[in-house]
């Protein structure tokens, strides 16, 4: 599942295709070590040691079913209340029966201040055309079935690049699927809470559904071209080598 690399000694990142202006990356993790995320610079929020959440040195996974679980934040700086964030992942949903699932649906990636204020709350919902997946976004409440929902069903066991945002000045959140600009179809909902000092990324366990999720490529970021991460045709690496690929999975 993970993505081979063709290493070079030296290399720069250059992102010509994202059409945005760089900021500046607040934090990210490849998940290329094994052991407990908690044991590489992410913190438990809550149900720390309950279903520990693990990277294999490809992957980090989630685990969906009965009793509590571990949810983890990554740190950053406070960003301000009037300032817009962004985070990409890579997301994968096993096959997975998702009756149980009601309108709330099972968030499992978000934003948070210094303590339980969760924003753009992203997760897995039921298919909205009844097959596969659903992937949906709230502004700042855990029902994801009151926020905005992707049109189309998606995939199991398929990977999909997620990028979301939240802007603290509107409350407004955003979730764009396998992007490569920012003007490419998107969802947004905007919630009424603003001006939250948003300082950490967050993963979550919970009981909604029995599942595993997988997550890659976690980066945060000032602006979407911090975050997006784009497929091999516009993500090259530039090294004593010459040119090189990267090539995803």
């Amino acid at each position: 599942m993970k993505k081979s690399l063709f290493s070079l000694a030296i290399v720069t990142v250059l992102v010509a295709s994202s059409g945005a202006a760089f900021g500046q990356v607040l934090t990210s993790d490849n998940f290329n070590y094994v052991g407990a995320l908690t044991d590489n610079g992410w913190t438990a929020h809550s149900g720390a040691g309950n279903k520990v959440i693990m990277a294999d040195g490809a992957i980090a996974t989630l685990e969906q079913s009965g009793g509590s679980g571990e949810d983890v934040n990554r740190s950053f700086a406070p960003q301000g209340a009037t300032d817009k964030v962004y985070a990409g992942f890579d997301l994968w949903v096993d096959t997975a029966d998702l009756s149980r699932l009601d309108g709330n649906g099972n968030y499992l990636a978000h934003f948070k201040d210094n303590g339980f204020a969760f924003r753009g709350r992203t997760g897995v919902v039921q298919g909205p055309g009844g097959r596969g997946w659903g992937l949906a976004i709230n502004a700042d409440s855990s029902n994801l079935g009151a926020g905005a929902t992707w049109p189309s069903d998606l995939m199991f066991d398929t990977w999909y690049r997620v990028v979301i945002s939240w802007d603290a000045a509107t409350g407004e959140s955003e979730l764009w699927l396998n992007p490569a600009i920012q003007t490419d179809p998107s969802i947004t909902h905007t919630g009424g809470n603003m001006g939250d000092l948003i300082e950490g990324f967050a993963l979550r366990q919970s009981n909604d559904y029995t599942g595993f999720q997988g997550i890659d490529n976690v980066f945060v970021g000032h602006t979407f071209g911090d975050v997006v991460v784009p497929e091999p045709a516009s993500l090259m690496l530039l090294g004593l080598g010459g040119l090189a690929l990267i090539r995803r999975r």
